[in-house]
């Protein structure tokens, strides 16, 4: 197994052991050994401070398949994740004698384009670049173990390029991805902090996007993704850029038909627009009724009858009472009640439209709702799922239940939250969060 793909791959498809391969990359150490072309730059620091190590050895002592690497590691953060990787292939070099002695603390990963590869939907190579210790040591494990790789030594740096030929030098690296100023102002919208952080071009974007039928629409975006352990749960943050303006056309950016492209509906294909009409919906002041300029949408009951409601603020309540009926009784929910106060309506399917209107217990109180959907002051979107409700109900709906393992795994998880904002005509803000017990 050649050594450098074994790091490769690691570092790719760690995030199934997030409490020990997602770390923390806020200084872009390793990154400053990524060439200034990277379509895609993955970081992860090897060192982070004590009481992230602290945060993420007690998060990973409550998850069965990660507490055994937490106590077999100790307070070794890097010996902790060289055992991840040694799980992945066969006669991994021991840690002790061979990796510590030159291990540092920050590694990047990043895709490359090919040289002849304008029209390629993939990139073509990769290039690692791990922090070292010891630049002697550090060559002689190369010397030993990664003989089919092209490495070159920048300052602290070790840097491996899957392409032989790579044109990658010290000269080279001097303009690298850190003085990219996308990359820049993606990272300095992220933020410091972060257990893990990635960036994605846009041109790898377009690249991929390309692969699909609909290519001329793809909008010119990238983004930067950060990862931290924070109050006992996992949390992901998403920056993303677009090219385009975000028109800010409804009351704090809510009103999603005013934020569509397609506003004209004459723009559809024909057969869209007769569905749409069979509805009642031929404009985009229709569209505007129906979809508001806020929406919320909840499930509740238990395993012998789900209860869902939808709840919208709209400028034109009876026209979406109206679309919505004619859209309920043409399918399968014949049992759909709709009710309107002010410019609020409350659509329910399976319980009583009071239970939502007015509701005992209120989300707002719930104090997991509250901790898994903070992060942006004035959000756009947000979703939280109570996983131990979903779960009693899979578990009584399954005939044998759920398998063991995957219940044990998922147990200690006590909410899952999602929230998303604008912050300004081209950046969009998001914030994903797993609370555990």
């Amino acid at each position: 197994m050649v050594m450098a793909g074994v790091l490769a791959l690691a570092l790719l498809v760690g995030g199934g052991f997030l409490a020990w391969s997602l770390l923390r990359g806020a200084t872009p150490a390793a990154a400053k050994g990524i060439p200034s072309n990277a379509l895609a730059v993955f970081e992860v620091n090897l060192n982070p401070s004590a009481g992230d190590k602290l945060a993420v050895k007690e998060l990973a002592a409550k998850f069965p398949f990660l507490k055994d690497e937490a106590n077999d590691a100790g307070d070794d953060y890097k010996k902790a994740f060289w055992s991840m990787l040694a799980k992945m292939g066969k006669n991994a070099p021991d840690y002790e004698s061979e990796v510590k002695p030159w291990l540092g603390d920050s590694a990047a990963l990043a895709a490359l384009p090919g040289k002849n590869s304008g029209s390629r939907p993939v990139p073509s190579s990769y290039v690692l670049s791990v922090q070292v210790t010891n630049k002697d040591s550090a060559k002689a494990f190369a010397d030993k173990h990664i003989k089919d790789r092209k490495i070159v030594f920048v300052d602290d740096l070790m840097v491996i390029t899957s392409n032989e030929n790579s044109d990658i030098s010290e000269s080279s690296l001097k303009d690298n991805i850190t003085s990219v100023e996308s990359y820049k102002a993606d990272m300095g919208r992220l933020g410091d902090g972060f257990l893990a952080t990635a960036w994605v071009s846009s041109d790898f974007i377009k690249q991929v996007g390309s692969q699909g039928t609909n290519a001329a629409g793809i909008l010119e975006s990238r983004f930067a993704a950060g990862l931290k352990v924070q109050d006992g749960t996992i949390a992901l943050r998403t920056i993303t850029w677009q090219k385009d303006e975000i028109k800010d056309r409804g009351e704090n950016v809510k009103d999603l038909a005013g934020s569509m492209p397609w506003e004209n509906l004459d723009s559809l294909p024909a057969s869209s627009r007769r569905q749409l009409e069979n509805f009642g919906i031929s404009s985009a002041d229709d569209l505007r009724a129906l979809l508001g300029t806020q929406f919320s949408f909840a499930v509740t009951g238990d395993s012998k009858q789900l209860q869902v409601g939808i709840k919208v603020h709209t400028k034109d309540p009876e026209k979406h009472k109206s679309i919505l009926e004619k859209i309920t009784r043409s399918g399968t929910l014949q049992d759909a009640r709709t009710t309107v106060d002010g410019d609020t309506v409350t659509t329910t399917f399976g319980a009583n439209s009071d239970s939502f209107s007015n509701p005992s217990d209120r989300l707002s109180a719930n104090g997991e709702h509250e901790k898994l959907t903070k992060g942006i002051d004035n959000p756009q979107s947000s979703a939280w799922v109570n996983v131990p409700q979903v779960l009693e109900v899979m578990e009584k709906n399954s005939s044998n239940g759920l398998p063991t393992q995957l219940k044990e795994n998922l147990e200690p998880i006590s909410g899952i939250g999602m929230v998303a904002g604008q912050i300004d005509d081209h950046y969009f803000d998001s914030w994903v969060r797993v609370g555990t017990k």
